[in-house]
């Protein structure tokens, strides 16, 4: 069963590169930027659109798993949280990254502290957080439930990163917003789904690698 599991991971990797470099080689792009630069540049939105919903969904993984955990003390939801967290900081770093890498050619500047570009860095700060609370902690019990509790806490983060850009005055443009054809959105349909059935595999492949260990 785990030779199976990993003959899928290697096929979802493999998956997920052809995509993605078929995307960034060959996929649609506006004819212009509004606000000026490359248009090719907006091939980025390939790698950074997975990425960063990948991020939120792996927050929000963290969150449902603790507050089960929580509610019935169970170790094993622990377990995804701790670990659903862990690769949402992973993912995180990317999808700031890209996101900066896209400013610097449409707004002329990497970092502009644009309020979804401040809010999203703050969520991943306060992640960044979990983790290190959850290793300071050496009695693994305590660990598991401090942690579990920062977590509900942390989340609401998220949506004041999702939403900042709706509510408040932003450089970023939700994708309904995005100057995107037909063959665009097909394209980054494909990614996404890859992206995510990829991300599932290396969560069930982590998961099952053993417990974490709480605060060890």
């Amino acid at each position: 069963m785990r030779s199976k599991i990993m003959y899928l991971l290697i096929i979802f990797l493999v998956l997920d590169l052809a995509t993605l470099t078929y995307a960034v080689l060959y996929g649609g792009y506006p004819p212009y930027l509004p606000g000026g630069g490359d248009p090719t540049s907006y091939r980025i939105l390939y790698i950074h659109v997975p990425i960063a919903w990948i991020m939120y969904f792996s927050f929000t993984v963290g969150l449902i798993a603790s507050i089960l955990y929580l509610w019935g003390n169970n170790v094993k939801y622990d377990e995804v949280a701790f670990k659903g967290i862990t690769l949402g900081v992973i993912y995180g770093v990317p999808a700031i990254v890209t996101g900066m890498l896209w400013a610097n050619e449409v707004w002329g500047s990497p970092w502009n502290w644009d309020p979804r570009q401040t809010s999203t860095l703050v969520l991943l700060l306060a992640y960044v957080g979990y983790l290190a609370l959850r290793a300071s902690i050496p009695d693994v019990d305590r660990a598991r439930v401090v942690s579990s509790a920062y977590s509900v806490a942390a989340y609401v983060t998220l949506p004041i990163s999702y939403v900042s850009a709706i509510l408040f005055r932003s450089l970023h443009e939700q994708l309904p917003g995005q100057p995107i054809s037909g063959d665009m959105v097909v394209i980054l349909v494909i990614r996404v789904l890859v992206a995510f059935i990829l991300y599932l595999t290396i969560l069930y492949i982590y998961y099952k690698s053993g417990l974490s260990g709480g605060g060890e």
